[in-house]
């Protein structure tokens, strides 16, 4: 564990990732933590665990801000998506998995409006189209869904070669169509073509210059999570694990759902250091140090939504007074106007005092529930990795660190984090019980892929 004279800061980040393009208009808004100018809503906001450190301390802390995504007025058009449904055949997938894949790209069709615009792709040994880019309507959407009954079982796992025929379709999809994802389904290991994690996620980190991000859907027990898991990362994706192939209708519904609600796109943070302020590091995964500024890609924002980013960093604390540790800044295309690029930009200050108890006294609530959630999700990443080498002694060793630290963090944490951080804490706990009980391997590697999907979706992913 680091020392307790950390500032944090986080980032309350939706799911997403993409490049940062230029374009013909840019608004500026400097923002406090508590409102936005000119009758501009304040997405952005950050505080350091404690906002006063002690004269001469080492300056060594957790740094953070936030982003919080306002909900979406009623009946608010929402803009047209581009979706490539990409979907493994190998023959791992035969059976129910297939079945409900069909049932899953169907009830998908379904719920796309008139005018988005959907490719479908299945891989096992090679890619095969089932459905070229086609624009969603009253004409071809018969056509599609009879389309999805061609997906059969049967062959390897060219991974690979199935995202970047996805990513290629969504690369020139409309630029009216700023939404841009790619879902892919997969119950295996890639096998065919480049098969490791850092191949994959490069190949989902660039397709970020066009817009695309991945949601992995991980079905069974036998997928590879730290290769999904990269996957949506590296596009500020989302990643989904699924236990039983019946789930696969719901999750796509829930996807479509979020992505209908996206209030902006393109969105990036940057967060630059003060005078004398050093970022050492990004601690929450998807975080890129380049020099001594921390990005972190977002994509496609939807309404009402929250992430929350850690880093470590070194103030000065050489002399007494107030000083700017960060200014945050939120830059993303509003959805009612692709040419509308937008910055807010917050100043996370910092005091630095004579005071050792006003010093200990500063703590931001929000703040440390961010510091609780991240010990949290790297201590159930551990438990994931303890119980999948059969270590469980390991893993609950893991999963009592992790509940120790939420239960910590809830103590201290205002009520809508508290929230939060409660039911992070009841999946911990459930997620330990059914590690303890499991009966065999094979029950053992269920709860290890609960833990890791809960990690990921502490984060944001």
């Amino acid at each position: 564990m680091r020392s307790a004279m950390f500032l944090a800061m986080a980032v309350a980040m939706g799911c997403g990732g993409g490049a940062e393009t230029a374009v013909a208009q840019t608004t500026r808004v400097t923002v406090s933590s508590s409102g936005g100018e000119g009758g501009t809503q304040a997405w952005v906001g950050g505080a350091p665990v404690r906002t006063r450190v002690v004269v001469g301390a080492d300056g060594e802390t957790y740094v953070g801000v936030w982003i919080d995504a306002p909900e979406a007025p009623g009946r608010q058009e929402r803009p047209p998506m581009a979706l490539s449904l990409v979907v493994d055949t190998s023959g791992s997938m035969s059976g129910a998995k297939i079945q409900n894949a069909r049932i899953a790209a169907s009830s998908l069709l379904e719920s796309l409006q008139d005018g988005d615009v959907v490719s479908i792709y299945s891989f096992d040994n090679g890619v095969r189209e089932i459905a070229p880019p086609t624009v969603v309507g009253a004409n071809s959407r018969g056509g599609l869904m009879q389309s999805v009954q061609y997906l059969h079982a049967g062959g390897g796992t060219n991974m690979y070669a199935g995202v970047q025929v996805g990513v290629n379709r969504l690369a020139n999809a409309p630029p009216t169509h700023s939404v841009r994802r790619l879902v892919l389904i997969s119950d295996g290991h890639a096998n065919i073509g480049p098969s490791d994690p850092y191949s994959l996620g490069n190949l989902a980190g660039n397709a970020t210059e066009y817009g695309v991000q991945v949601t992995g859907i991980g079905v069974g027990l036998d997928y590879d999570e730290n290769t999904l898991g990269t996957l949506a990362v590296r596009s500020s994706g989302r990643l989904y694990h699924l236990e039983h192939p019946y789930q696969m209708a719901q999750i796509l519904q829930q996807e479509v759902q979020l992505l209908a609600s996206t209030v902006a796109t393109d969105a990036i943070i940057e967060i630059v250091p003060g005078p004398g302020v050093t970022i050492l590091e990004g601690v929450t995964t998807g975080s890129n140090l380049q020099g001594n500024t921390l990005k972190i890609p977002l994509g496609a924002v939807y309404a009402g939504q929250r992430r929350e980013v850690l880093f470590r960093a070194r103030v000065d604390t050489s002399r007494t007074g107030d000083r700017n540790l960060a200014t945050a800044r939120f830059v993303y295309t509003t959805t009612n106007d692709e040419r509308a690029r937008r910055t807010q930009e917050v100043a996370v200050p910092y005091e630095v005092t004579r005071d050792v108890v006003a010093a200990q006294g500063s703590a931001e609530p929000r703040v440390q529930a961010m510091v609780a959630n991240y010990r949290a999700a790297e201590a159930q990443r551990q438990a994931a990795v303890a119980l999948n080498s059969g270590d469980r002694a390991e893993a609950d060793r893991q999963f009592q660190f992790a509940e120790d630290a939420l239960v910590e963090g809830s103590a201290a944490a205002a009520p809508a984090e508290r929230r939060v951080l409660r039911r992070r804490l009841d999946r911990v706990r459930s997620t330990r019980g059914r590690a303890q009980s499991a009966p065999s391997p094979a029950a053992a590697r269920g709860a290890a892929l609960e833990a890791y999907d809960a990690a990921m979706d502490a984060e944001g992913y």
